[in-house]
Order: structure tokens, then C-alpha cells, then sequence
């Protein structure tokens, strides 16, 4: 088992979706007359590619998207699958992608930035970047490059056809229904997936708050669904918001961790360019009224140690990933990136100057919303969950709140994340065990062999900053797993 899941992430993706390149994407023999006529929207063409000067010939691309495929001048967002007419085709490993057209956002960077902030909180987040577009020579604009959500399934969960539900317009994942508006299958065999969701919503919604660490923990990630909840509520996503629009991914992890995950998902919307006429970076609390009585989320008004893990990756996020200095250098790194190209991209939806407001700091009416320019929510975000922070009182811890989960050889790991050494502590004895340490594209990078006892110290030494998997086994069984989160 452990040489199945390190074997086969045979993907890296370091290249296509490198921040240091602005890359450049080129189609070619596409008939732009019919291909982005609604009835075409999800018909693939057979085309030639060109990323980064590599060219691949016969791949497949289509538009895609609900509400973003109207965007104006037919700068539809796209899906392109190299491997669809020809066996085998990958560019620098990935078989898909997307391009994304940041549909009504004037600075074309939420996207981007969310799924980065998610990565670093350590969930399991899709990795982006920008590209410059051309059809046939034409200019077609800046998208966002996007990894597609199934290379994310075989990346980190060494599962292509990992068995995957989507919220629509209601949201909790604490109510099973079949029907749309509900849920619906986004990936695997509904006839097994079905049964996971019915399982996962049934103990969700039934389970007393006294069982509740005990019980659910088994069967849902609610680490981290209470981090991916407090993004939502720090960048003010209503587009994904917990029972309020939907569009919620939930995983069933069968190999790593054998239960329901959050996977993160549409962020064109983030830092607060939703719902503005009724809330701004300065009003919207830290624990929201409006999901504050939504299921699971609810839960942190009578269970204490839910209620810190919410509370303490808002810490995280005011203080390490979203506060002013951090985050208005990348807003600035990545504008200086695409402003040339963006200048020059007609087929964009805001102008320049909307483009420049969008980046910076002041409000504009922007397509009938009051939108803040990315510097400015950054700032007054801060201010407004500081204050409520110091209001609740709530006092952030050093390392954060990791719930220990109740495996059969449950596996505590703190300060997690961790810059310099971390401790591992098993419930049961161990003998002659081995602590092995899996990056996400499943590459062996530190293996302890050996391990007797319940304690051991784990030295970062070499490991970059990132995300990894943690795997303890014994007489050749994974006995426990946990993700690892090493930051600088």
C-alpha cells in the first residue's frame, strides 16, 4: 500500500504552474465561429497547443462554466484536456488544466490569491497561475491557468476517480437530498457515492455534541473544514459561503486518511466582491450570524476546541498570510506580472483604470457592486478581525489547534505547521515502526525507520516550505496519516 500511494504521482506541475513565468498559451486551427456557441459548451475541438513555446499537436479544449461562460466578447473560460484524441500526451506531467477568465473581477487576481492562501493553510488547493492567451493568433487576454480538479484527486489523494460531491445553491453538508438544488456527483461512481454522502450528512446532522470529537472526526475532516470556512469568512467568499450560494467540493479520501474532505473551490468571487450593498471588510463579524446557526459550523458554540481551531486559523490568517505586509506584496508582485498584458487585452470586462482601482486601494462601482480594491479590503479585513479578536477576548496560540483524530493508533503532531522541528505522539506502543514523509506529488523526501516507543522528534532540515503527508506504519500497515504543514 505505501508503494501504491508513493508510486503513482507520476505528475509535477512545477513548471506549468510556476509563479516566476508568465506564460504564454497559444491554440491554433480552432473555428471560433461555432466553438463558442452555447450548444458547443462542452464539445471538445481538436486543436494544436502551444505553452511556453512547447508545441502538441491534436489535444482537446472546450468552454466551460455557468454564470462566467457569459462573459462578455467571448472570453469564455476554458478546459483543456491534452490527452483526449491521443494516448499519453502531458505537458510537463499534467494531462489537464483550465483557463480561467475571471469573470467579474476587475483585478483578475482573487482567484489566483485565494488558492494560493488555501495552499498555504495546508488544504488540499488547486495550484494556479497566469497565462496570456491567443486563438488563431488572436489575442484572446490573461486568464488564470488553473490545475483541473482531478489531477488535484491523483496529486494529493493518489485517486483520479476519487468518489467527490458538489454543493449547489444550498450548501451544508449535513443534509442529504438527490436532488438539485442539493448536491450533485462531480467525480467518481455515483453508485458507491451516494452511500458516502448519506453516510457522512446522517452522522453530521445526528451526532450529539457530547460524541461528537469522538464520532465524527472518524468520518470528516473537520480540521479542515472549519480553516476553509474561516477563509471564506476572512475574504468574505459568497460565492462558496457555507448555506448561502453552495458550490462546496467533498471528497471521500479512501486511501489516506478513509474519510469526507473539503476540497477548495470558486474564488472569482473572494475578497468581498460579492453581496457589497450588505457587507464590507469592516462589517462582516468573525463568526458570522449567518452561518453561525449552520450545520456543522454550529457546532463551535458548544464544543470549545472546534470553536479554537476556527478561531486560530483566523489567527493564521490575520497574522501570517493575509496581514498587509505579506499579502500587499504579492497583490503588487502579480499586478506588476500581467499589467502590460492586461492593458492590451480588449476582450477583458473592466477597463484600465477599473483594472488599477481593482489592484489598489479606494472602492469603485464596479458592474453594480461597490468593489474594493484588493490593498484596500487587505487593510480594513485586518482591522476588523483584529478588533474582534480582542472583543471576544480571544488570545491566538503560538503553534494552533490541531484536533487529534480518532484512528485505531491516533497520531498527534505539533506545532503543526512548523519551521524547525516537530513531535509525533501515538496513542499506543510502538515497536520497530517506520515514520515516512510524502510531498504532494507522492515523493519519498524522509523516511525514520525503527521507532520504538510513543514519542519522536522530527528535525525540517532540508524539506521546503509546503505541504506533505505524514504515513506511520508498522509490520508493513499504514497505522495512522496526517498531513504536515512546513512553513518558513
Amino acid at each position: 500500500m505505501l508503494l501504491a500511494a508513493t508510486s503513482s504521482f507520476a505528475q509535477t506541475g512545477n513548471i506549468l504552474f510556476s509563479d516566476a513565468t508568465f506564460h504564454e498559451i497559444r491554440f491554433e486551427n480552432i473555428d471560433t465561429s461555432t466553438f463558442f456557441t452555447y450548444a458547443n459548451k462542452g464539445v471538445y475541438a481538436q486543436a494544436k497547443i502551444t505553452i511556453d513555446g512547447i508545441v502538441m499537436d491534436s489535444i482537446g479544449v472546450t468552454t466551460k462554466g455557468n454564470i462566467s461562460w457569459g462573459h462578455i466578447n467571448n472570453k469564455k473560460p476554458l478546459k483543456i484536456n491534452l490527452n483526449k484524441y491521443v494516448s499519453g500526451k502531458k505537458y510537463d506531467g499534467i494531462k489537464k488544466f483550465y483557463l480561467h477568465n475571471s469573470y467579474q473581477d476587475p483585478s483578475l487576481m482573487r482567484e489566483k490569491l485565494t488558492y494560493d492562501i488555501c495552499k498555504q493553510m495546508g488544504l488540499h488547493s488547486l495550484r494556479a497561475a497566469f497565462a496570456k492567451v491567443y486563438i488563431n493568433n488572436v489575442y484572446w487576454g490573461v486568464y488564470t491557468l488553473l490545475e483541473a480538479k482531478d489531477e488535484l484527486y491523483k496529486r494529493g489523494f493518489n485517486n483520479k476517480d476519487a468518489e467527490v460531491f458538489e454543493t449547489l445553491d444550498f450548501g451544508s453538508p449535513c443534509v442529504y437530498n438527490q436532488s438539485i438544488p442539493y448536491w450533485t456527483v462531480d467525480n467518481g461512481n455515483p453508485t458507491s457515492t451516494w452511500p458516502q454522502l448519506l453516510k457522512m450528512t446522517t452522522i453530521l446532522g445526528t451526532t450529539p455534541s457530547i460524541q461528537y470529537l469522538d464520532t465524527v472526526t472518524k468520518y470528516f475532516n473537520l480540521n479542515d473544514f472549519l480553516k476553509y470556512q474561516a477563509i471564506n469568512v476572512y475574504l468574505l467568499n459568497f460565492d462558496s459561503y457555507l448555506q448561502f450560494n453552495g458550490n462546496q467540493l467533498y471528497l471521500f479520501d479512501s486511501i489516506f486518511e478513509k474519510r469526507m474532505q473539503i476540497i477548495p473551490w470558486d474564488f472569482n468571487a473572494s475578497f468581498g466582491l460579492w453581496n457589497t450593498n450588505n457587507y464590507d471588510p469592516n462589517t462582516l463579524d468573525i463568526i458570522p450570524s449567518l452561518i453561525s446557526n449552520k450545520c456543522p459550523f454550529d457546532k463551535i458554540n458548544t464544543i470549545p476546541q472546534l470553536k479554537n481551531i476556527y478561531l486560530d486559523a483566523m489567527c493564521s490568517l490575520k497574522n501570517t498570510y493575509c496581514d498587509t505586509t505579506t499579502l500587499n506584496n504579492k497583490i503588487t508582485n502579480f499586478y506588476n506580472q500581467i499589467k502590460t498584458a492586461t492593458y492590451t487585452d480588449t476582450k477583458k470586462e473592466p477597463t484600465n483604470t477599473q483594472f488599477d482601482n481593482g489592484a489598489g486601494y479606494g472602492y469603485q462601482n464596479y458592474l453594480g457592486e461597490n468593489s474594493p480594491g484588493l490593498k484596500t479590503f487587505v487593510r480594513e479585513r485586518w482591522v476588523k478581525i483584529n478588533a474582534d479578536l480582542q472583543n471576544l477576548p480571544y488570545t491566538c496560540s503560538t503553534t494552533g489547534i490541531n484536533l487529534v483524530e480518532q484512528n485505531s493508533n491516533s497520531l498527534l503532531v505539533y506545532p503543526n505547521p512548523f519551521s524547525f522541528s516537530i513531535t509525533l505522539h501515538t496513542d499506543n506502543l510502538l515497536s520497530n515502526a517506520t515514520l515516512t514523509v510524502i510531498n504532494s506529488f507522492g515523493q519519498t523526501v524522509k523516511e525514520l525507520k525503527n521507532i520504538s516507543g510513543q514519542t519522536v522528534t522530527l528535525f525540517r532540515e532540508n524539506l521546503p516550505s509546503g505541504l506533505y503527508f505524514i504515513l506511520l506504519t508498522e509490520d508493513n500497515k499504514i497505522i495512522s496519516t496526517e498531513k504536515l504543514l512546513v512553513a518558513d
